[in-house]
């Protein structure tokens, strides 16, 4: 029951985003065609494959925080909700993605008479400490429009940032990483990419807890960074 009524709601959603306007945010140039019909369906798909990854890993009425939640995120939080009758709180930043998504979203629950989750825009002081038993934080720290420098340094990227930028994207980096572990209740499970790891292990031994990684991996959708689940003590 739950998997058909989370295929009925991505068939809705696919129809009824506007993808152009979604590709014109997430590019500046070439955008009206970012997300051409198969690239929908190969998010789809790889959202999906991340489902079946948390599925025997999450338990039925537990609550996931969702930091950055955007496209790629869409397929795992409503598996969440419609397959694990979980809850889910996704938090972003106001603007034009999070409009459209949020728009769409509320469609869907509208023409399935169930009660979805939407990406809200408050902050995480505002919600409870150590409430959620998953963490998703993939591809956020990485942005390259919230965080050039840090986006550069933890790909690698020589030359591109201006002097001294990368102390400024870390400064303000370093509270949110906190505030987001604090959020997070001890044997929670942790879903986060290779490149965030470089900051959220050093930011876990600070504050005294064990973080244990996964050895696979699967790529996520649209960046395409590899994601790791793991357990936080």
């Amino acid at each position: 029951m739950g998997e058909r009524l989370l295929g009925v709601i991505l068939g809705v959603l696919e129809g009824d985003l506007d993808w152009r306007a979604l590709g014109e945010a997430h590019c500046w140039e070439g955008g009206a065609a970012f997300f051409p019909r198969e690239q929908v369906r190969a998010i789809w798909e790889t959202g999906l494959a991340h489902a079946v990854d948390l599925r025997p890993e999450l338990k039925a009425g537990g609550q996931s925080l969702y930091f950055g939640a955007s496209v790629a995120e869409l397929v795992p939080m409503l598996f969440e909700v419609t397959v694990l009758g979980r809850r889910v709180t996704a938090l972003d930043l106001e603007g034009p993605v999070t409009n459209e998504l949020n728009r769409a979203l509320c469609e869907a629950a509208r023409l399935t008479g169930r009660a979805l989750p939407t990406i809200t825009t408050q902050t995480l002081e505002s919600l409870g400490p150590q409430s959620f038993d998953h963490g998703w934080c993939v591809s956020l720290f990485t942005d390259p429009e919230a965080f050039p420098a840090l986006h550069d340094h933890l790909y690698g990227i020589e030359g591109e940032s201006e002097p001294g930028t990368l102390d400024g994207d870390l400064a303000r980096a370093q509270p949110l990483l906190e505030s987001f572990l604090e959020r997070l209740a001890p044997g929670a499970l942790l879903s986060t990419t290779d490149e965030e790891l470089v900051l959220l292990e050093p930011t876990c031994a600070a504050r005294g807890r064990q973080l244990t990684v996964s050895e696979t991996a699967r790529l996520s959708a649209v960046v395409g960074d590899a994601v790791r689940h793991g357990r936080l003590k």
